[in-house]
């Protein structure tokens, strides 16, 4: 990525954002907006760096006479958590513990339409970087603090990630078995999820300060967000008065909320490199879907009968009618079965792998939702592309994650006007 890098077509192109995000959920929003090419200075401490970066090389020897960016001879911008939070993005190292690195983003808040942080809330405040400074500087911009439950009422200090929103949330409490205790979500989905609410949310603030010619501090509690995705559950307890609850029987992959069968995950023929089982799921919401799957497997005469011919007894016999089902997917591949179903108006899709999704899937390739980009110690590398696709505005990958401190020049020498000198005593003096 050059130091020209940062000129990006786009509808927010012009839009410069300070990035001050770390960890997950918070560099995703800022990412979001270098699709539509908007200008992010991602910010890394001087002599240090995002901790995503060493992620993949935890078991490397560290030393002191080692470069920041080099270690074991490899360079730690290969992390690949790192390239997907980090791409499109520029990069700088500042020192903030140093007065001079202030005085720094003091001058780089004048310059920006936004910031963004997501550290714990006394951070900034201890930097002096109050809303209220932040705006004494550019009264136009708009600062963006994402944190797990917000920085006002009793909990505002509370620390947290994308486990602790979704306990906090309900997310937690609705998943899992009857019986058994909460099971979670298996990833950190809230850090993710989070993310994109927060980009959204940042996307709206930078429009109405472009209306209106006015900054504004948006306060963002990912844990406010997660609980928009359990709201069935918030409508039970106020229409109902009934608390979460899961299911009174082990689902599975069957339908609940409303109850239709079949609706199943069924094995396949085959097994991928590693010897897991292939699968594919299909399900039938009406009856000549229905009619349709059992012509498609040479079985016309279950619609007649009649512990299957009506959806009701259909759910009463679910184990039997899965074992039909089972058995003649067990003999097919399963995106053969999948073709067979769609072409039938039968809903089913083959149950994927990331191996599969990046590889294999025609229609991801066709939509180029992993573009390829070329990474200087990677190679030709796919990159996860914006998934909305606008007619006049489209999104684009503009360029790799940055190696560390890469735009140090650009951003202190022709952004902020130093020169060569300056910026070499900056670098001297270890403010960046």
């Amino acid at each position: 990525m050059s130091n020209a890098a940062h000129k990006q077509k786009g509808v927010l192109s012009g839009i410069r954002v300070l990035d001050f995000t770390w960890k997950t959920v918070g560099p995703w929003a800022p990412r979001l907006l270098t699709h539509y090419g908007a200008e992010v200075i991602h910010v890394e401490r001087a002599g240090g760096f995002d901790d995503h970066r060493f992620a993949v090389h935890r078991s490397l020897t560290v030393d002191d006479e080692t470069p920041n960016h080099v270690q074991g001879g490899k360079k730690w911008y290969t992390d690949p958590y790192f390239n997907t939070l980090h791409h499109g993005k520029l990069a700088i190292s500042l020192n903030t513990r140093n007065p001079e690195g202030i005085k720094l983003v003091e001058k780089l808040i004048a310059k920006c339409d936004a910031i963004v942080e997501n550290f714990s809330a006394e951070v900034f405040p201890n930097w002096g970087l109050t809303w209220e400074r932040i705006h004494e500087i550019n009264p136009k911009i708009v600062y963006m603090s994402s944190s797990g439950f917000g920085h006002t009422g009793e909990w505002k200090g509370f620390r947290s990630f994308g486990p602790t929103a979704a306990a906090q949330s309900g997310l937690t409490l609705a998943s899992g078995l009857p019986g058994q205790p909460p099971a979670g979500w298996g990833y950190s989905y809230l850090d993710v999820m989070g993310g994109w609410m927060g980009g959204l949310g940042l996307m709206q603030a930078l429009m109405q300060a472009k209306k209106t010619g006015k900054g504004m501090y948006l306060d963002y509690s990912v844990t406010e967000g997660a609980m928009t995705m359990v709201g069935t559950f918030l409508l039970d307890y106020q229409v109902n008065g009934r608390g979460t609850r899961r299911a009174d029987f082990p689902p599975g992959n069957r339908a609940v909320f409303p109850q239709v069968a079949p609706h199943n995950t069924y094995r396949c023929s085959g097994n991928d490199r590693v010897g897991q089982h292939w699968w594919v799921f299909i399900a039938c919401e009406t009856q000549v879907q229905f009619e349709a799957l059992c012509a498609l497997m040479g079985q016309p005469q279950l619609v007649l009968d009649p512990k299957f011919a009506t959806n009701e007894a259909r759910v009463k016999h679910q184990d039997e009618l899965d074992a039909i089902i089972g058995r003649w997917t067990r003999a097919r591949r399963r995106y053969d079965i999948m073709r067979q179903c769609q072409n039938a108006g039968i809903i089913a899709a083959a149950i994927q792998s990331a191996e599969d999704r990046v590889e294999y899937d025609p229609q991801l390739q066709h939509r180029e939702v992993f573009p390829i980009v070329q990474h200087p110690e990677l190679g030709e590398v796919p990159y996860e592309g914006y998934p909305p696709k606008l007619s006049r505005t489209p999104a684009y990958v503009h360029g790799r994650a940055p190696t560390l401190a890469e735009h140090n020049d650009y951003v202190f020498g022709e952004l902020l006007g130093m020169s060569e000198a300056e910026i070499a005593g900056l670098k001297e003096r270890k403010v960046i």
